[in-house]
């Protein structure tokens, strides 16, 4: 399942590719999908942090570490 984004993708690595990447959208599009998919095609090894699986305490610290 490609997306019109991994173009994007490949874009931003080429410029970029060591840096935090953040892919906004609407609900249910496929960003969670693509985003490992990229992952696991271009890099040995990745990180995903999913927001929406993280308790309220530990994003207010990761949020409270943003804006030291």
């Amino acid at each position: 399942m490609r997306r019109k984004i991994y173009n994007d993708l490949l874009e931003w690595k080429d410029r970029k590719g060591k840096s935090a990447l953040l892919i906004k959208g609407a609900r249910r599009v496929g960003k969670s999908y693509i985003a490992e998919q990229f992952g696991r095609e271009h890099y040995e090894t990745f990180i995903k942090v999913d927001f929406n699986d993280i308790s309220g305490e530990n994003l207010n610290l990761i949020l409270d570490t943003l804006h030291d």
